[in-house]
């Protein structure tokens, strides 16, 4: 098949195009690479000609501080249409997420009705803040929104808002599929219609080698922060726990904090860590959680009773369960500091997991069975 993957902000479907090819479809990524995370994309979508010239920059950044509308997404969202306009169609195209390349609304529409008429199938991947799982966090035990009503998450707000309402009722209209990516997103979309269901993220096992157990002394405990998911991903109370187990075992761990550094850097920053602090407020793993897991680390992030119930896990056995508590974080890393041997038996148990469910070749042949179910729209836009 001719298939082109639109959007990328995790390596999701990097690693989900790999599986795809080896089972040997032809397939295309176009993505903006996730602003400094840079993902690799076949068709990069960058402002070259405003962040490229320091006056036009200079302007643009001004404009973003009084208005928080930036001018570079209007030039991503025209090279988008740019290159689809001549483009040939394909079997299948799937979004990252239904808005999935951050462009003005009036451009993402046109975007969107591009991409409808080159193909028979559109799928949306629930993956990411979405109208449907932003509207649906009382199915959760733990979210920021909930948990913090006095911060301000204005990307997320962003999807509740009478003006994107407005462009996921067009989506929506158009799509033919909709797939989650994990059991939180599984939660928000069942009875939804379209809703195909949960397959598991691919993992590109291949570029993501297991590695040796380090020397436990001392114990290395990793955490990379995203300032702009700053207290969406819990970070403070991450920090808040670092604090009380670096003043309780000084001498026995060794803490590592980076912060909004490029994907091809950080796969590779955390190689010599034992313990990775991913997020508090999940059910299932992110993507950042499976490649840590996939090289055999602890890590710390959604792996709540729902998951442990699927896939027939003991707590614990392949990540640590974490919710926004900063004692008992604390108590869980204490644990693994004063038991070592716990630490290498779970990285362990966590690359082998990764290797049986997540897959990206499998995980690739459970989006073709899924697409094979998809029915075009009879109202959709026609090539």
């Amino acid at each position: 098949m001719r298939i082109l993957l639109v959007g990328e902000y995790s390596n999701l479907h990097n690693s989900l195009k790999a599986g795809l090819e080896n089972l040997g479809h032809s397939v295309t990524l176009m993505s903006t690479g996730d602003a400094f995370k840079d993902y690799p994309s076949d068709v990069k979508l960058k402002a070259k000609r405003i962040t490229g010239y320091s006056l036009l920059n200079f302007y643009r950044k001004a404009l973003y501080r009084l208005t928080k509308f930036d001018i570079a997404t209007l030039e991503i969202g025209y090279r988008a249409l740019d290159y689809l306009v001549d483009q040939k169609p394909y079997d299948v195209i799937q979004l990252i997420n239904e808005y999935p390349l951050k462009t003005p609304y009036f451009i993402e529409r046109r975007i969107i009705e591009r991409l409808r008429q080159l193909t028979p199938k559109l799928i949306i991947l629930a993956c990411g803040d979405d109208l449907i799982y932003l509207s649906n966090l009382n199915k959760l035990k733990h979210h920021p929104i909930l948990q913090h009503p006095e911060i301000e998450f204005p990307y997320s707000e962003q999807y509740i808002s009478l003006s994107h309402k407005k462009y996921h009722d067009f989506i929506f209209k158009l799509k033919d599929l909709i797939i989650s990516t994990d059991f939180d997103y599984h939660l928000a979309y069942t009875n939804v219609d379209d809703y195909y269901g949960l397959i598991p993220n691919p993992i590109h096992l291949e570029k993501l080698v297991a590695l040796p157990f380090p020397k436990p002394n001392p114990i290395v405990i990793f955490h990379g922060i995203n300032q702009v998911n700053y207290y969406k991903k819990g970070n403070n109370y991450f920090e808040a726990a670092l604090e009380i187990i670096q003043n309780k075992y000084p001498n026995r761990i060794q803490v590592v904090s980076v912060s909004n550094i490029p994907y091809a850097e950080y796969i590779n920053a955390y190689d010599n860590a034992h313990i990775i602090l991913d997020q508090t407020y999940a059910e299932d793993q992110g993507y950042n959680a499976l490649e840590a897991m996939a090289k055999g680390k602890v890590v710390f992030t959604g792996a709540g009773e729902l998951f442990t119930k699927h896939y027939k896990l003991a707590k614990k056995s392949v990540a640590i369960h974490t919710i926004p508590d900063a004692e008992k974080i604390a108590d869980d890393l204490e644990q693994l500091i004063l038991n070592p041997s716990r630490i290498a038996e779970i990285g362990l148990n966590a690359r082998k997991f990764i290797e049986e469910y997540h897959d990206s070749t499998a995980i690739a042949k459970k989006y073709i069975k899924a697409w094979e179910t998809a029915k075009p729209k009879a109202d959709a836009i026609s090539a």
